[in-house]
């Protein structure tokens, strides 16, 4: 079984085609993962950056989101959906360990929060690559990755040599198959942000955060507030300038919206209903 892409989310931003991505579920809830497995999503974002660091959980989470039928009727070993994890540490942390870790239990790529000097860009990039081989063309920035196969080879069904050449960063290297996406939720990000996407090639994503964003520009929590949406528009324009894809949360009602205005990936949670609920309390005069 081949696939033209292990990552079906980079194999749909090669072809000029929207990704759509779940929002973010907590690591180890098995029922959602599940739930997902059988969905259209093209991405499944699993959280650990408020949920609490587990790899354990995340491991079995990961296993939840395999279909075999999905699998078997795909004809490849395409991820359909493609899991990703937004990880604790903010960037500028540099805590490599946590990217090694979170890399070796299967996942296709990383979220980022508070992506915003070249600095962390670049540390986060060398810490999910593997060492290359002196002389080749995307030798910078040299790998820093620890190698251990047990796990990861295993869940993307490849032998370690084959998950080697295919578990690098894409687009430095162009037949990468793992993404980072950064998130850019305060000020001094969007200022640094075309210094990050000019000087790190390896940063395949951009996340216009808006929650931290109103946060930082003191609207408390107010994702809707004009000053904060014109920053988000900031950000889309900075990507579009350096040819890099940019993601948004939007509601089924602003799909259109940023589809017109050029977000590559849209973030678009399920709505949860209780319409017997709302209901029976009406009758009941509750």
């Amino acid at each position: 079984m081949a696939a033209t892409r292990y990552s079906k989310v980079i194999q749909l931003l090669e072809e000029g085609k929207p990704v759509f991505g779940t929002g973010l579920i907590w690591n180890g809830n098995l029922d959602e993962m599940t739930y997902f497995a059988d969905s259209d999503y093209d991405m499944v974002m699993i959280e650990m950056e408020h949920e609490g660091l587990s790899f354990n959980n995340l491991r079995t989470s990961l296993q939840f989101l395999l279909n075999r039928k999905r699998v078997a009727d795909g004809g490849s070993l395409q991820a359909d959906p493609t899991p990703v994890v937004r990880i604790p540490p903010n960037t500028r942390e540099q805590n490599q360990w946590v990217i090694k870790q979170a890399l070796d239990t299967g996942v296709y790529g990383l979220i980022l929060p508070h992506l915003d000097t070249v600095a962390g860009a670049m540390s986060a990039v060398q810490a999910a690559r593997y060492p290359q081989v002196p002389g080749v063309a995307d030798f910078e920035p040299h790998g820093e990755r620890g190698w251990w196969q047990r796990i990861a080879p295993r869940y993307w069904g490849l032998s370690a040599a084959e998950y080697y050449d295919a578990a690098d960063i894409w687009p430095l290297d162009p037949d990468g198959n793992l993404l980072l996406m950064g998130i850019v939720e305060e000020p001094t990000g969007v200022g640094n942000l075309p210094d990050i996407l000019r000087q790190v090639k390896g940063i395949g994503a951009i996340w216009a955060g808006p929650g931290d964003m109103s946060v930082a520009l003191g609207h408390r929590g107010n994702a809707g507030h004009p000053e904060v949406q014109e920053m988000l528009l900031r950000i889309l324009g900075i990507c579009k300038d350096a040819g890099v894809p940019c993601a948004v949360g939007c509601t089924a009602a602003e799909v259109p919206m940023r589809l017109e205005q050029g977000f590559s990936i849209l973030i678009t949670a399920p709505t949860r209903t209780a319409g017997g609920l709302e209901e029976g309390r009406r009758i009941a005069g509750r």
